[in-house]
């Protein structure tokens, strides 16, 4: 059966229909002039789909293919090169020339002669740690890539058999103090348990420590924060299921019923001494930045009291001389998407800003309609001091939309928030996509520089920086 995506409700005419190739460019077309002190690699993951998925598929797109972009800086000049991940569950495909798997994470939906393959897409996010470029879908353990040649090296990467959840989490968090990574996996034991396993592994990329416990209900834990004393990891009130699997649906339903439960796990301590603190339903996925302050832990990020209700900024505090289980909320900031970064070198410290993305209705608009509706795209990074709510803005212009911005810091012990912001922006004007560079002391100014794409990239999931004192450049361009 030829491939065919129309009338998909998914796939709208438009930035995010599949594009199903990879690509190279050798000197990308640059408008403005790169900053001298900006080398090293931005890495950016999208979920694509090389074949149609079942009509009832989630609709955030997240289970689609991996898909990796790197854009490369060296000497004032950008390479780009995108790859999909080779995963088991691609390559069977393309074999068959059809969907053979299902609805996000529901293996009753997949074609029976795939029972037993991973199903990973491994779409979601990438990290360089331990001498390892890891791609990660969090049902799935990740898969290993080249970080020059973005080639797959291989699938199920478990640290020799040490990390023995059968998930990983797509938000695994760096310590910038020692180097080491916490990652954790839930449904750990298998769909639908309540397991939940944790890992401490050094930067050597061995497993040093691990705790395990059970989770109150089978909820998201897409993601987590660290303090120099302990990992936070909070349950969210998207739920499932055993007769949602066995009725056809993805994984996930909203249910705003159901409490927000953390986990705060002492860093030196064991899985006995976890405490959950709860709070009311919040729809969130992405974290900031949490902090130990005395017996109290504030953690920042980006929430909403329902499904399709708008983010904001938040802190949430955890007093941990309190009998009280509940946790506290306040208001940082307005800007309404559900991703921000921050300067990644002050990660589980006490830091002062984050970066953001906001849709201003305020803004000019010149977007075409999308099926006769206006089309409102992230059209602003924000700069946001966490302590007094000041902002400063970066506008992209009334024809392009926004994706994910990560945090380039300008030197490796610079001062926090000096640097540069990365990410990509739709041009709907012409229909390609860019990547825009801003000087984050100076956001009104606009972009220092534009990287021009002679194609279309659909929306990404995930990105990171990574500058030539953590990962070397090797050669003069892109092998």
């Amino acid at each position: 059966m030829a491939v065919d995506f129309r009338k998909h409700p998914m796939f709208p005419p438009g930035f995010n229909a599949p594009t199903r190739f990879e690509a190279d460019v050798y000197d990308c077309e640059v408008w403005g002039k790169i900053p001298a002190d900006l080398e090293g690699h931005f890495y950016r993951m999208q979920c694509d789909f090389v074949y149609r998925p079942p009509n009832n598929e989630w609709p955030t797109g997240f289970n689609g293919d991996g898909h990796v972009s790197l854009f490369r800086f060296q000497h004032g000049s950008v390479d780009f090169r995108s790859r999909f991940v080779k995963t088991a569950r691609l390559e069977k495909e393309k074999e068959a020339r059809k969907r053979l798997w299902g609805v996000y994470r529901n293996p009753y939906t997949d074609d029976p002669s795939v029972a037993g393959i991973d199903r990973s897409a491994a779409n979601t996010h990438i990290y360089w740690h331990g001498g390892h470029m890891l791609t990660y879908k969090e049902d799935t353990l990740p898969y290993e890539i080249d970080p020059y040649s973005l080639e797959t090296i291989s699938g199920s990467f478990n640290y020799n058999g040490k990390f023995q959840s059968k998930t990983c989490s797509a938000h695994p968090k760096i310590d910038p103090v020692n180097g080491h990574m916490i990652a954790y996996g839930y449904q750990a034991t298998g769909l639908m348990s309540d397991d939940v396993f944790v890992y401490d592994i050094n930067p050597q990329g061995e497993v040093v420590k691990e705790w395990r416990f059970k989770a109150p209900y089978v909820g998201i834990m897409h993601d987590c924060a660290i303090t120099q004393k302990h990992i936070l990891i909070p349950l969210v009130a998207r739920t499932t299921s055993e007769a949602r699997l066995r009725s056809g649906e993805p994984m996930w339903d909203w249910d705003g019923s159901k409490e927000t439960m953390v986990a705060v796990i002492p860093r030196d301590g064991e899985a006995k001494d976890i405490r959950w603190f709860r709070g009311p339903a919040r729809n969130t996925l992405h974290f900031l930045n949490a902090t130990d302050r005395g017996n109290k832990i504030t953690m920042e990020l980006p929430v909403s009291d329902g499904e399709r209700t708008p983010s904001h900024i938040s802190r949430w505090s955890f007093n941990l001389n309190s009998k009280k289980d509940q946790f506290d909320e306040e208001l940082v900031s307005v800007a309404n998407s559900p991703l921000a970064r921050m300067d990644d070198r002050f990660l589980s410290l006490d830091y002062k800003y984050c970066f953001v993305g906001n849709s201003n209705t305020d803004r000019p608009n010149k977007i075409p309609s999308a099926n006769g509706q206006p089309v409102r795209a992230t059209n602003e990074y924000l700069k946001v001091d966490v302590h007094t709510g000041k902002t400063s803005t970066f506008f992209v212009g009334d024809t392009h939309g926004l994706q994910e911005c990560m945090f380039a810091p300008r030197s490796k012990n610079g001062a926090e928030g000096d640097g540069y912001l990365l990410g990509i922006a739709n041009n709907y004007a012409d229909m390609t996509s860019e990547l825009h560079i801003v000087d984050a002391m100076q956001m009104e100014a606009g972009a220092v520089a534009v990287v021009k794409l002679p194609f279309r990239l659909r929306g990404g999931t995930h990105t990171n920086w990574f500058p030539t004192w953590q990962l070397p450049l090797r050669g003069s361009k892109i092998v």
